[in-house]
């Protein structure tokens, strides 16, 4: 075998790749430098692109802020008609109830059985329905206990109707509640109706 023959071949083929290689980059730095302006411009429009997205995200960012808020206080609007509504709905219901426990009371001493009777049950009546429709509309009493000092109120749930005068007690102190109060959803519905002691002349 002619080892000198074949080492020619080889660095006949190696110096074929080196020319080729060259060839080969010397293209590859043309075609970049044909590349470079176009690649600017490709990386001032990406970076326009990008300027415009997240100017957009935060637009929409925005839009669903004010759209959150919007919900909200469409929410908040509409409990709170929904609570005027049924507070004027309550209000014109109350008279009522206060006129039934009124004629309970008076007609307590009514010495008739069957009259008592039924007026037995229609207090017990009246009572499961006052009990299950104040739980459903949540109205709660303002519960005023006489005999004690008015200052124990707050001044929003009870209304003076009338003084009597009364040395028994200190001036100030609740003698009688002439009409119950009542709350609506947390909030005074009706005031308390009392009457309080005042000092003889």
């Amino acid at each position: 075998m002619d080892m000198s023959s074949d080492n020619k071949k080889t660095q006949s083929k190696t110096k074929k790749v080196e020319k080729k290689t060259s060839e080969l980059k010397d293209k590859v730095k043309k075609e970049a430098s044909k590349l470079t302006p176009d690649s600017a411009v490709h990386t001032e429009e990406i970076n326009n692109l990008t300027k415009e997205i997240k100017s957009l995200k935060d637009k929409n960012l925005r839009l669903l802020a004010e759209l959150d808020n919007q919900k909200k206080e469409y929410f908040k609007t509409m409990m709170e008609l929904e609570r005027n509504v049924g507070q004027r709905l309550i209000k014109k219901i109350l008279p009522l109830f206060d006129s039934y426990e009124r004629a309970v009371q008076i007609n307590q001493t009514h010495q008739d059985s069957k009259v008592k009777q039924f007026l037995t049950g229609f207090k017990m009546a009246l009572a499961r329905f006052q009990k299950d429709f104040f739980q459903e509309e949540k109205v709660e009493e303002i519960k005023i206990a006489p005999q004690k000092p008015l200052s124990d109120y707050n001044s929003d749930e009870v209304e003076i109707i009338a003084s009597d005068e009364n040395n028994d007690y200190p001036e100030g102190t609740i003698l009688q509640v002439s009409q119950k109060g009542y709350h609506y959803q947390g909030k005074v519905l009706r005031p308390a109706e009392v009457i309080i002691s005042k000092k003889k002349s």
